[in-house]
């Protein structure tokens, strides 16, 4: 009984290089899923924030940001799931993974820290900037790595303005960071 293997032809060889090119590149694109999940979660949140508590005379406006309970239930089930269907785990989707549950870490950090001040929509545009810039490298997306850039940017212009303007100015950052390049991400 031979131990040696058969050597490869070249179409077999160039089949399963594309193979797992393409597996790559599904997996990519199931991180659009999170992008326009939290994407949606963080606009209804900043702008529904922004309405409470400009708008209505309730005590607790930052009670809105409950709608990120069940986001997270989605998250980690469709995580999941996705981890058992994966048919190639690349060191990148770890590293990723590792990039984003850090960014979760700091925000939650930051929200139990009890102090509900002006600043926490400065700090997560900069964490959420971070951790987008860092995927898009990551994966050579560049459009993800200008949506972190704008962060950024959105977080410069966030500490300029009123404080409750601060939430609308978070607004149109995931619009720009997150939706945006989470749609070109799933066209990919």
């Amino acid at each position: 009984m031979s131990t040696e293997s058969k050597p490869l032809s070249n179409q077999e060889s160039l089949d399963i290089i594309t193979r797992m090119i393409q597996n790559a590149k599904g997996n990519i694109r199931g991180g659009s899923f999170y992008f326009l999940l939290w994407g949606w979660v963080a606009m209804l949140g900043n702008i529904g924030h922004f309405y409470l508590m400009e708008y209505t005379d309730y005590s607790y406006p930052f009670a809105i940001w409950l709608i990120s309970i069940p986001a997270w239930v989605v998250s980690f089930i469709y995580g999941y799931r996705q981890s058992k269907k994966a048919k190639v785990k690349a060191y990148s989707d770890d590293l990723i993974k590792w990039v984003w549950i850090s960014f979760s870490f700091c925000l939650l950090i930051i929200v139990f820290s009890g102090r509900f001040g002006p600043t926490i929509p400065i700090l997560v545009l900069l964490l959420a900037g971070m951790a987008t810039f860092i995927t898009g490298f990551i994966i050579k997306f560049k459009p993800l790595i200008y949506g972190g850039a704008s962060f950024w940017i959105f977080a410069v212009i966030a500490s300029a303005v009123a404080p409750s303007y601060s939430l609308l100015i978070s607004a149109i950052a995931v619009l720009v960071g997150y939706l945006i390049p989470g749609y070109k991400l799933k066209a990919a």
